[in-house]
């Protein structure tokens, strides 16, 4: 690679979508490293792909909503076909008038996305699987939906420089700025870093020498039941709070999580053989019709968090050239496009759509 150029550390969704980005606006001089043999290996290519707009962050909201208007309506070129089935999504809680729903729809409405509350006899003639459920209250979603991650993935990465295999070693640093990067046998000449290392962003940056701030990767399972006779791909997703649990239709069956969130090390996750069974406990209260769903596979990646659960967006306090997108805590696939959007406008010091404060890795002093 050239000298002064863009180095993009991680070929997930958020470093593929900062990539693209870049080279919307106008940058060629760029390379994305990729520690494993192909890109999405990790949660970018094995979360559930859920577009979820509600969330109890408003930070998070704003950029949940940008990155599914993308998802939604893609530029033209972008990619061969659609990325978002819009089958809608509910969020149920065992009280009435819960507060986390009020909390939701309000954060929702305040960056532009339609939520309603949803009367039960409309939830399970969607979802007749919550048929005998005890939730008491639910806010419907409309404009959420299923998101295509692979295609997503690989129209983000299409066209961009790319090196797999490429595990980052060391840096070398002039100045208080990173001046190359060190990965697999090859140095490169770095402008900018963007750290999009995922479970392994805290480790990057401490090699580079940031700031240094608590990374903590959590472990989620998935779990998918195989075909099931008469189930409609068109069914809405349904992510109940009072035990947390969510699940959707995924080729022919069921794609469920018991929304575990265990601290684990960066790597790949094992999955633990008993995840079929909290998964049955949470069902046996949250949805008793679903008792006895037969487990075809099951399998675990990590979502990654910072100290206050926010995004991590923005240059780092204290190198001056490297920039974090990380601590996603699994909202990397809907929001992709639009942390892409910021870090690419962060990287090059253009105006970002949005303000950048609350994602500012300064924050943590």
């Amino acid at each position: 690679m050239p000298k002064g150029g863009v180095v993009i550390i991680g070929a997930g969704l958020a470093g593929a979508a900062t990539a693209w980005w870049l080279r919307r606006f106008g940058v060629e001089n760029l390379v994305v490293l990729e520690r494993e043999p192909i890109p999405g290996g990790h949660a970018s290519g094995k979360n559930a792909g859920i577009a979820r707009q509600a969330v109890l962050q408003p930070a998070t909201s704003l950029l949940a909503a940008r990155g599914t208007a993308f998802l939604r309506n893609p530029p033209p070129g972008f990619c061969d076909g659609p990325l978002l089935s819009a089958t809608g999504g509910y969020l149920l809680a065992a009280e009435e008038n819960d507060r986390r729903l009020e909390a939701l729809r309000k954060n929702a409405l305040a960056v532009g996305v339609y939520t309603y509350p949803a009367p039960r006899a409309e939830v399970v003639g969607r979802v007749p699987f919550l048929d005998g459920a005890p939730f008491r209250s639910a806010l419907a979603c409309p404009s959420d939906g299923l998101v295509d991650i692979h295609l997503l993935l690989s129209s983000f990465l299409k066209g961009v420089p790319l090196r797999t295999g490429a595990r980052v070693a060391g840096f070398e640093a002039k100045e208080g700025r990173i001046a190359a990067v060190l990965a697999g046998e090859e140095v490169f000449h770095a402008s900018a870093v963007v750290n999009a290392a995922g479970p392994w962003a805290g480790e990057v940056a401490a090699l580079a020498g940031a700031a240094p701030f608590p990374v903590e990767p959590k472990r989620r399972h998935l779990v998918h039941t195989g075909p099931l006779p008469g189930l409609s791909p068109a069914m809405p997703y349904a992510w109940c709070l009072d035990p947390e649990v969510y699940f959707r239709p995924e080729s022919g069956g069921l794609l469920l999580s018991p929304c575990d969130q265990d601290p684990h090390p960066p790597g790949v996750p094992p999955a633990d053989p008993d995840a079929p069974l909290w998964l049955a406990a949470k069902l046996k209260e949250a949805a008793p019709r679903m008792g006895g769903l037969p487990v075809a596979r099951t399998w675990a990646a990590l979502r990654t968090f910072s100290p206050d659960g926010g995004f991590v967006l923005g240059r780092d306090p204290k190198v001056r050239n490297f920039f974090w997108a990380a601590c996603l805590g699994g909202h990397g696939m809907t929001t992709s496009a639009a942390v892409g959007e910021m870090a690419a406008s962060l990287v090059l010091g253009r105006t970002p759509p949005l303000d950048p404060s609350p994602y500012d890795p300064s924050r943590f002093g």
